[in-house]
This record gives C-alpha cells, structure tokens and sequence, in this order.
C-alpha cells in the first residue's frame, strides 16, 4: 500500500477543501473550530482526523498547519478494521497524543510516512482500539460497524429492528440496546442521520431539484421531504442550500477573526465586537454561533490560553505575561490559566 504526502498547507477560512480518496489529515500546529459534513468541530494541534471520499473540510475559525496523506482505494480494503477510521460513527474520527500512546501520532512527526504507511495505518488502527471511544467489546464493536454500513447501503428502503436482527443474526433487543448504551442513539434516529446527510450533500454539492432529491433519498412524496427536512434542521432545503453556498463570499468569520488577533488582549466582551460590526450583541452572538458553533467568549479564551502557553515556553515572567494579556494583576491570571487548562501556569512549566 502507498500514501502520497502533501505538502503542509495553512487551510483559509470558509474555503472547501474536498477528498476524493481516504485520506488523513493530521492538524500540527494551530487551533480552530472547522466542519466536516455539516457538523461544526473545534481542535487543537496533533490530531489525526480519519476522512473518507465524499467528505469535505472547512475552516471556520481558527488557523492549522495541516499535512495530508492520502491511501488508495483499492488498498484501504486490504487494511483490516480500516472501517474503524474511515466509516464514522456518529462523528469524525480522530486520534491525539492525549488519547493515544504516541505509537501513531510519533510517525507524522518525525519520519516520512511513505516508508512504512502500511504499517502507520495498522498503528492508527491499533490506537484506536486501544482508546476504545465506545467502552464496547470486540464483538460489538464489529457488531456497531456492521449495522453502520446496512444503514449506510439501505437507508432508501425500510430499515426496522426485525430487518436489521435478520441481516445481523442477532435479537431485535440486543440491537436496540448496543444502540442506545454505546451510540446513544435509537435505530431510527442512526437512519434518520443517514439519509439527512446524504440529503445535505445532495442540497449543497449538486443541481438537483428538491424534488429529485426527495426521490434519490428514498422518498415517495416531495411535499413530506420538504417537512422532514426542515424539522430536522430548522431549514427549507432551499435555505439550507442558500446558507451552505460554499463559493458565495462571507468575510464574516475571516474579519471577525482579525478583529479579535487585533483587540483580544484588551477587550473581552461581546459589546465591542458587536459594535465594531454594527450588530445587537444579540444578533451578533446568534451569528457566532450559527457560522462557528461556539461565542465570543469561548474565541478570546482559546486565544488567550494560546498566547499564555506560548509566551511561558519562551520563559516569559507570569506577571508579564498577566500584563500583557490584559490581567489586571498576575494572580487573576493565574486563577483563569487553571480553571481552563486545570493546571497553574508553573505547574504548567514544569510539564514542558
């Protein structure tokens, strides 16, 4: 098996960045909030996220420096429990130093890949198992993969208990309960999921009518997908198409992200912000949070936090560090460091 590296590449803001092949994107450096498949996800550096061909990428606040590597198809077949990775659950998956035991994660950054990625994705594989997100066994594991991918090849038809327990040889009881104990989900719910994705992609990455969607997701009636969708979204299709129209230029995220790189230090309300773009600070926050999924608040603290761990890697005094990031006094600081980090910044210090 063969991956192909990319060159490292600081993705822009609201720009689509599209995956024909399975591919790894490993975030090095940076922080942000960015979507994949409509869900809104926020990071920092020295994650591995899994994406499969189909799946997008798209920043929408923040700054990485990413690496890609991409694998073949025909080879990620060969790759056993390559599902795992690529065939997502309920979210993106991902890995990190804080979840695993480095065995993975230590390749990307030190070695080149393209010498021994079979044996990089088996690590990644292994790592994952290791970390076991869902608290399951093997079995159900297996067992939560295989409803994953009769969900995903017959979400157009009829999907019930009694159909999956046949497909699967289990108890309409045992599928129902795995569902719920470890996805959180009931079996309609995980349909339900299915074909709203596969209607957004159709939405948002094609020119089909909303009739002809309607039909290619496995409805008889246009008039009832239109009342589907909305309820599952809030949206019309046709809104939902207007608001995730990806070459339609909105500065907003990327002029709100200057103007808090240019101010965070000193202002940290949502007041001024808001001023500075000749909002309500309600509509402001609203928009906040229906483009980035998280509040001004929550920005400036990820930036502050950022900049705190900088400056003390560089051996910066606490109190100028307090002064410079607008702290009023250095044990203010200190009581902020360890409430969002639940370490002081000299416990900090000595971890490095």
């Amino acid at each position: 098996m063969t991956a192909d590296l990319n060159t490292a590449f600081l993705p822009e803001l609201n720009k689509l960045y599209t995956f024909e092949k399975h591919c790894l994107l490993f975030l090095k450096q940076g922080q942000g909030t960015f979507q994949v498949d409509f869900k809104n996800y926020t990071f920092k550096a020295s994650k591995a996220i899994f994406l499969s061909p189909k799946q997008y990428f798209k920043l929408l606040a923040g700054k990485f420096t990413i690496a890609r590597y991409d694998f073949p198809e025909e080879s990620i077949a060969h790759v056993q429990n390559s599902r795992f990775l690529f065939r997502h659950l309920i979210s993106v998956s991902h890995l990190g130093f804080d979840q695993s035991g480095n065995s993975f994660l230590n390749p990307l950054l030190y070695i080149d890949v393209n010498e021994a990625n079979a044996a990089l994705l088996a690590k990644a594989i292994q790592d994952w198992i290791d970390l076991n997100p869902f608290n399951a066994s093997a079995q159900d594991i297996n067992l939560l993969f295989d409803l994953k991918e009769i969900i995903d090849n017959k979400f157009r038809e009829p999907i019930d208990l009694h159909f999956v327990s046949r497909e699967l040889n289990q108890t309409p009881h045992r599928i129902s309960l795995l569902a719920k104990e470890k996805l959180h989900h009931t079996l309609h719910k995980l349909v339900t999921n299915k074909i709203l994705l596969e209607a957004e992609r159709k939405i948002v990455f094609s020119d089909l009518s909303t009739k002809e969607i309607a039909y290619e997701t496995g409805f008889s009636d246009p008039a009832y997908f239109n009342r589907f969708f909305k309820q599952q979204t809030t949206l019309t299709p046709h809104a939902f198409r207007e608001k995730h129209e990806f070459d339609k230029r909105d500065t907003f995220a990327k002029d709100l992200m200057e103007l808090i790189d240019t101010h965070y230090k000193r202002q940290h309300k949502a007041e001024f912000y808001a001023d500075q773009f000749a909002m309500t600070v309600k509509s402001f926050s609203r928009k906040i949070t229906d483009r980035l999924d998280t509040s001004i608040k929550g920005i400036i603290k990820d930036k502050i936090i950022a900049e705190a761990k900088n400056l003390l890697a560089q051996s910066a005094p606490i109190y100028a560090i307090a002064y410079e990031l607008g702290f009023q006094e250095p044990n203010h600081f200190t009581a902020f460091f360890k409430v969002h980090t639940g370490q002081t910044p000299t416990q900090f210090l000595a971890d490095l």
